[in-house]
């Protein structure tokens, strides 16, 4: 990893305080002294990866009319600022934003920086920390502190190379943490974020391709293909990646050990040329193409890769559910195979066989 920079502040503010404070650091990290370098690329890496398989996330770009954030970004690639001194107006925007709330936060932004070989990208973390206790070398204890990455908050990345070619609609994803939803948003409006992608409706419009494209398989492998799509998709997302037709229909290809599977993408592309050609005044690929349209435009009408949100995939095979004193899930295939049947006018659910385990419990009480 090509880490570049690595700046934590601290930032804080108690509920019944109009004001937020905020101590800055000194100066940046140097990230040449071989003997602390490793410390910022595991937390960095560490990071990233909390980011990654968040099932919480929202994609978007710069609000046009909430500019702070991006005139500070470009004027620090411009190079009319230094990184540190980029980090440190940012927090303090982010710390006047939460003047005069009802909001409390504790903890540490952390910025850092890293070049890839394919682009630049720049993260914002908020920080927790813990206590605990440690031993000192003369065998006494004392109190410690150590970051507490189970309960990192907010987390946004920035792909710097598609924001200066501003070709992307997504160049910025924003991935909440644990609890403190209003803070997060908080955040994201001082950014200067807004979304410009529902993962949701489109992991849904996705998934009706799939149950149709289903039908045209034998059942058995109709359910086994859908099966398959969701494990696709979810293994894609936990890597953070996104999910492309093509590779997927090869995918399909060899572990449905179906013909039809291999003309997956070029199902789903034509069935999304069709529900787009139906969205009016918005033109179809080809009259996009037709009318001088980016390659890049018209990539994105056709929509020829997915960001599926995990909550549907879960869904699409699985049914769930619980409250205090019951839980289910079981497989949807049940229901098609009539050993699970639902009994929309009554809301009943009548299961006709039973895991032997659950038996054996019912019969010994």
């Amino acid at each position: 990893m090509g880490l570049r920079h690595f700046v934590t502040h601290k930032i804080s503010k108690e509920l019944q305080e109009p004001a937020a404070t905020l101590l800055c650091s000194e100066q940046e990290t140097d990230l040449d002294n071989d003997a602390v370098a490793h410390f910022y690329a595991q937390t960095a890496a560490q990071l990233k990866g909390i980011l990654t398989q968040r099932s919480g996330k929202r994609y978007g770009v710069f609000h046009p009319e909430i500019t702070y954030a991006r005139a500070q970004i470009q004027d620090w690639l411009g190079e009319r600022q230094s990184f540190i001194a980029l980090t440190r107006r940012l927090s303090k925007h982010f710390a006047n934003a939460l003047d005069n709330t009802e909001l409390a936060v504790d903890g540490y932004l952390a910025f850092f920086m890293e070049q890839l070989a394919d682009s630049d990208r720049l993260y914002i973390f908020h920080l927790r920390r813990k206590s605990s206790v440690m031993i000192n070398t003369d065998m006494t204890l004392t109190e410690t502190h150590y970051l507490d990455f189970s309960n990192t908050g907010f987390g946004l990345l920035l792909n710097l190379t598609d924001f200066i070619a501003d070709d992307d609609s997504r160049y910025v994803t924003f991935s909440f943490g644990r609890g403190d939803k209003p803070l997060q948003n908080l955040f994201a409006e001082s950014f200067g974020f807004t979304d410009t992608l529902n993962t949701a409706a489109e992991t849904e419009a996705f998934l009706d391709i799939v149950e149709e494209f289903s039908h045209t398989l034998p059942p058995e492998q109709g359910f086994e293909c859908k099966t398959k799509v969701v494990d696709y998709c979810m293994e894609q997302d936990l890597r953070g990646e996104p999910v492309k037709f093509d590779e997927l229909a090869d995918y399909l290809a060899a572990e449905v050990k179906a013909e039809p599977a291999r003309a997956f993408a070029h199902y789903v592309v034509e069935k999304q040329k069709e529900r787009l050609s139906q969205q009016q005044p918005r033109l179809t690929p080809e009259q996009l193409a037709a009318s001088g349209a980016s390659m890049q435009d018209v990539a994105e009408a056709i929509k020829t890769e997915l960001i599926p949100d995990r909550k549907k995939l879960r869904g699409f095979v699985r049914f769930s559910g619980k409250n205090k004193e019951l839980s289910l899930s079981f497989s949807a295939s049940l229901l098609e195979k009539h050993e699970v049947v639902f009994d929309k006018a009554t809301n009943e659910l009548r299961f006709t066989k039973l895991p032997e385990s659950l038996l054996k419990q019912l019969k010994e009480g």
